[in-house]
């Protein structure tokens, strides 16, 4: 039995390409990153690619291939995601209701961007969380997981908020 040293095919797989970069931005612009309640620079920037260039488009299922890559998403509902997040918002006691507003108002801008009904989630071959970009088995386990994380990270940005006024 081997055991240390490099293996094929194992560790944890890439979620995408790391570059170390420096940025130079005004104590202000830092401010509004930090109190934007998302847990890293990277996750903040990434949330504002989505605004412009949302990666959830308003389709139903269907496929993309390329030569070098297939991706395949599933389709999600407004009011299907709603009464998901409604189920496991009611489990998430210890968070305040504003928090868990807020947080559902992230989640809804992040899913279904200017207000499209139908969202789509990539299946690599399970659901990618557009909140942590973990995978799971199903819609209804990503959003179950998505409620406390994203009340967590409500919760952080209205302290800032508080400790800063």
């Amino acid at each position: 039995m081997s055991r240390g040293g490099k293996r094929a095919g194992a560790g944890r797989k890439a979620q995408g390409i790391t570059r170390k970069v420096s940025l130079t931005l005004t104590e202000e612009q830092w401010n509004q990153i930090e109190s934007s309640g998302e847990p890293t620079v990277a996750a903040y920037i990434q949330s504002l690619m989505y605004k412009v260039t949302p990666i959830i488009k308003e389709t139903k299922i269907h496929s993309e291939s390329s030569n070098t890559n297939h991706r395949e998403y599933q389709g999600l509902k407004r009011k299907e995601a709603e009464e998901y997040w409604s189920i496991f918002a009611n489990f998430e006691e210890s968070a305040a209701p504003e928090v868990l507003e807020g947080a559902r108002a992230v989640f809804l801008r992040v899913l279904f961007p200017m207000g499209v009904e139908s969202a789509q989630l990539e299946v690599k071959p399970n659901f990618i969380c557009p909140f942590t970009g973990k995978r799971f088995g199903s819609v209804k386990a990503m959003i179950k997981a998505a409620v406390p994380h994203l009340a967590e990270s409500e919760r952080r940005r209205l302290e800032k908020l508080m400790k800063s006024q």
